[in-house]
């Protein structure tokens, strides 16, 4: 089995804290509270205004080694020693290293593929980091049955950044991928839903899947969902490319 997650951040305490791994709330209870009855969005507001107006840099507020847990035991609570996990960028930012390389080892997994992020520069000169992966590659593909050839990469289709942050445009439009007709496995936006800017696109981000990886199987279905011939229709009759309908 294959599965697919991006954007761990392993380390990285910007992004511990608005997930709510943090000192000031150790056992999560107000972040779930706020979570379960106003959403993600308002828990994670929260968790930032709160570090701040306590003067706590977000270094101090995060609790990076429970979120790192976390993350690593959701994957190894699904993934088998003979499945493949894919990690679609972002893997770890401002942490060190070695503890960068320890997340990766502690994945309870031995086909471990890579597609590079925006935050990942600073390790890719690590040869050891490296060769904690199968593949690494800016952007990748994978055949799916049903589905035909997919594309992976960290960001959403070159057509679709300006969905996601406000300067993505300026930034990524040379690294993210052209729209070709395809389904796309993508990460970056951070986003709440796996819904993306059109319906050839998944989001498989740890935010958009309540910190789990996401199956091949999960794939599968959720674009059998979300791919209707009505769809198709109407992309073929404003000239996009067509694509065969999946056939499950």
């Amino acid at each position: 089995m294959r599965y697919f997650t991006t954007d761990t951040h392993f380390g990285h305490p910007l992004v511990t804290v608005l997930r709510g791994f943090t000192t000031f709330d150790p056992s999560r209870s107000t972040y779930e509270e706020i979570l379960h009855t106003y959403g993600r969005k308002a828990a994670e507001d929260w968790a930032k205004k709160t570090a701040l107006d306590s003067g706590l840099t977000f270094r101090k507020a995060a609790d990076t080694d429970a979120h790192d847990r976390a993350v690593i035991d959701a994957i190894n609570a699904q993934v088998r020693p003979d499945d493949e996990l894919w990690i679609l960028g972002d893997i770890g930012f401002r942490t060190s290293l070695n503890h960068f390389k320890d997340c990766l080892r502690a994945l309870n997994c031995r086909h471990l593929h890579g597609v590079i992020g925006n935050h990942d520069d600073w390790w890719l000169e690590d040869k050891p980091a490296c060769n904690l992966f199968e593949t690494l590659e800016p952007n990748d593909v994978v055949d799916i049955g049903g589905l035909g050839t997919v594309n992976l990469s960290h960001f959403p289709y070159r057509e679709d950044l300006a969905y996601s942050w406000p300067d993505d445009v300026s930034k990524f439009s040379a690294k993210a991928l052209p729209f070709d007709g395809r389904m796309l496995l993508y990460g970056h936006t951070h986003q709440l839903s796996p819904d993306g800017a059109r319906r050839e696109a998944l989001n498989v981000g740890l935010d958009a899947w309540a910190l789990q990886p996401v199956s091949e199987s999960q794939v599968i279905a959720w674009f059998r969902e979300h791919t209707t011939a009505r769809d198709m229709g109407r992309a073929n009759a404003a000239g996009t490319p067509s694509l065969d309908m999946p056939t499950f």
